[in-house]
């Protein structure tokens, strides 16, 4: 049975921007502590299906009873790196490390062979509030791998401020496994304790473990300034495929709820990591490769996915659809004529002087990838599938952190059917609205 999602508007999307990650392109200075604010809004605005984020599982901010090592018996001064305990606890689930071993392996055996090592997140991993980009944690492990396991291993970095593994598992085609990734790692603080993100994870660690290469996967859990994060539902799906896991929420939280660090350290806001943190983080993902490279012969043999999805896969076929794809026909462009946006989501539908459009497409469950904007043009469009009302999406982000590409799951059935689905800006003063792609499955 078809179910199409509400999606509230003004109280709960302002909520959700206080958690949130920041810019949605650039990873230098200009990335300042005004990108701190925007969320993603794929549960923030979603309230049907069983997917809100009031269907919370366990609590991840909780105090764990025990420690794989104690905290530090004074202050810590970060500018000094981690401490080694700090380093233990970083590794929460050391995983099967027989996919990551073998492409070490073949970096160090045939020099010239090239490795792909793609990073798959938010504006964290995009760099976001550092100073120095040769801080930032993923440029850290890159210039550590070109010394010390080959001078050709190609690195990626696939973040995108304010966005979630909902719009990661539909990107993951064409900014991970297209560039043929060798060994992807995955970091979404802007996912939360519920069961939709443990679908969504899932579906996105099964596409990413599915590629043809066997490529490694490793996930990456941050915090937040509060303590929480979406570590519990991620290690869930973490120990489904014994996946290793980095955990930075581990090695600091412990030192700050002691007193051996100060947030203000390690973060300018609620959510980013400085130049210090940054380093810091990308000492506990070094660590780890370290160990495993230095044990490639213990390993063991990389295998086939053979696990069962835990989440029943939802988003198996996941994709973008867009001006750039054959899998979208547009049956009346109406005022919907302007080029999109943001440079990374280029191929949308935009107007500036409100209007519809109505494309045909098929799928089994939609969602809606937008451009939120912060000058007041921004207007509220009402989304119809098949004639009926799938609800409206809201474009104003007046006196928020910057303009961004916001998304939200919209509709869900069992069955994969062609639809008609309509935007129509709403009347008012604002008239700007850009669909930047449809997230399809």
């Amino acid at each position: 049975m078809k179910k199409v999602m509400a999606m509230a508007l003004s109280v709960m999307t302002a909520a959700a921007m206080l958690t949130g990650c920041g810019d949605n392109d650039s990873s230098s200075a200009a990335d300042s502590a005004a990108n701190g604010g925007g969320a993603a809004q794929s549960q923030a605005e979603s309230t049907a299906d069983g997917n809100s984020a009031a269907d919370s599982t366990e609590d991840s901010s909780a105090a764990d009873t025990e420690l794989k090592a104690p905290v530090n018996d004074g202050p810590i001064d970060p500018k000094n790196g981690c401490t080694e305990n700090m380093l233990i606890r970083s590794v929460l689930r050391e995983g099967d490390t027989s996919r990551l071993a073998a492409k070490l392996k073949l970096a160090k055996e045939d020099p010239e062979q090239v490795i792909n090592v793609t990073f798959l997140g938010d504006s964290i991993t995009a760099g976001s509030i550092t100073n120095v980009s040769s801080n930032q944690y993923v440029n850290q492990v890159k210039d550590w791998m070109e010394e010390n396991i080959s001078y050709y291993v190609n690195v990626t970095n696939a973040g995108i401020g304010a966005t979630d593994s909902y719009l990661g598992v539909h990107r993951a085609q064409r900014d991970v496994l297209d560039i043929n990734s060798d060994i992807i790692f995955i970091e979404f603080i802007n996912d939360q304790d519920t069961d939709f993100y443990k679908t969504t994870m899932d579906s996105l660690v099964r596409k990413c473990l599915n590629a043809e290469n066997m490529p490694a996967v490793i996930l990456v859990e941050m915090t937040l300034e509060n303590g929480s994060c979406p570590q519990n539902v991620h290690s869930q799906i973490a120990e489904a495929y014994d996946l290793p896991v980095i955990s930075y929420h581990d090695a600091m939280q412990p030192e700050l709820d002691a007193g051996n660090l100060k947030w203000s350290d390690i973060s300018p806001d609620d959510t980013h990591p400085n130049d210090d943190g940054h380093v810091m983080l990308g000492q506990m993902i070094i660590n780890f490769i370290e160990n495993v490279n230095n044990n490639l012969d213990s390993a063991g043999e990389p295998k086939a996915l053979d696990v069962e999805s835990p989440t029943g896969d939802k988003y198996a076929n996941a994709k973008i659809c867009d001006k750039s794809t054959n899998d979208v026909t547009v049956t009346d462009e109406g005022t919907f004529t302007e080029e999109s946006s943001p440079w990374n989501f280029k191929d949308g539908w935009a107007t500036k002087s409100g209007g519809s459009i109505t494309f045909e497409m098929e799928f089994k469950n939609l969602g809606a990838l937008y451009y939120k904007r912060v000058d007041g043009t921004g207007a509220q469009a009402a989304i119809k599938i098949d004639g009926e009302s799938a609800g409206m999406l809201d474009g104003d982000f007046t006196g928020g952190w910057g303009d961004y590409a916001a998304n939200t799951e919209i509709y869900t059935s069992e069955e994969t059917a062609k639809h008609t689905v309509t935007v129509e800006v709403l009347d008012g003063d604002a008239k700007n609205f850009e669909i930047l792609g449809w997230l399809v499955s």
